[in-house]
């Protein structure tokens, strides 16, 4: 998911030049990225927290 944030990131910085790119398509599209990492690393937290409660 950081790499596909990285890839938008990087698109959406050539807007400014690259007209066939939609900045808002863009923003969304990382915007659902970082979302997705967010979760991922709640899943993270709490599975490092329930593996070393349990010793």
């Amino acid at each position: 998911m950081e790499g596909k944030a990285a890839g938008w990131q990087t698109l959406r910085r050539l807007t400014a030049t690259e007209k066939r790119l939609d900045p808002q398509l863009l923003d969304g599209l990382l915007e659902r990225a970082r979302r997705q990492q967010d979760v991922v690393e709640e899943w993270r937290a709490r599975q490092a927290t329930a593996v070393f409660q349990k010793r």
